[in-house]
């Protein structure tokens, strides 16, 4: 049997148990995994890649605190070493390991967190990953866009997120930018948030204001992975989510 028939057939074995099991049900990694109140097939063969070996969170376990991503240490020179019994991050690697879906949406799904995020495209959209806004207009013009009419990928509760919602996709093992695959693939001109992910190695846009600088708000900066801040008439990236209430 190929890799991708195992795969097929672990995702219909649990398809079964999600529709046979009793309530209280699914002790299997993931059903609901982006908490939307639907199973989609991504989300099945996300709970059969599970299965075969990817680490997740148990269903009854509620959101995991994710990991860094880092995987290696360096010495003072920033010179690679052996792990082994230096207590750097990238060997505890504490957290839950860094697990994505591509809902084939335009969104992706961090099955640690159960948060939905906004892919971000190069086609002149408001996906668009080159448009900046103000912290006000990243409200007015781009949320309340992405939630009008019908929404955005059936969803119509898109938001800001918090600085620690957007801190949790940042994977300290990468740099410029800063994040796991699925939000950084087949970035070109003209591609879409179906065909594409993109990221900006710059700073985006958080919800989270500075309580002792009035106009001050936190942005992360997805170079490196820091926390800074700006004034709210500054023009920055942003990135809606969706989920965590």
């Amino acid at each position: 049997m190929t890799k991708r028939e195992t795969r097929m057939a672990v995702a219909v074995a649990i398809l079964a148990e999600l529709l046979l099991a009793p309530v209280p049900a699914l002790p299997q990694c993931c059903g609901d995994c982006n908490g939307d109140g639907r199973v989609t097939v991504d989300e099945i063969l996300a709970a059969a890649d599970a299965a075969l070996g990817l680490q997740c969170r148990a269903q009854s376990g509620g959101a995991r605190f994710p990991s860094t991503g880092q995987t290696t240490c360096s010495d003072a020179d920033g010179n690679l070493i052996d792990c082994g019994g230096t207590g750097h991050d990238g060997a505890i690697r504490a957290g839950a390991t860094l697990v994505y879906v591509d809902n084939g949406d335009g969104t992706i799904s961090d099955l640690n967190t159960h948060l939905m995020w906004e892919k971000k495209s190069a086609d002149g959209s408001i996906h668009d990953w080159s448009n900046v806004y103000t912290w006000e207009d990243a409200f007015r013009t781009f949320i309340a866009g992405l939630n009008a009419a019908g929404g955005f990928a059936g969803h119509t509760d898109w938001r800001l997120p918090n600085v620690k919602e957007l801190q949790s996709i940042i994977n300290y093992q990468n740099v410029a930018p800063a994040v796991s695959a699925p939000f950084t693939t087949n970035c070109a001109p003209g591609c879409t948030v179906e065909t594409c992910s993109c990221t900006q190695s710059f700073f985006y846009w958080s919800s989270s204001s500075i309580q002792v600088s009035p106009g001050g708000v936190w942005l992360v900066d997805f170079a490196l992975g820091t926390v800074g801040n700006f004034d709210e008439t500054d023009r920055n990236y942003a990135r809606a989510v969706r989920g965590g209430a």
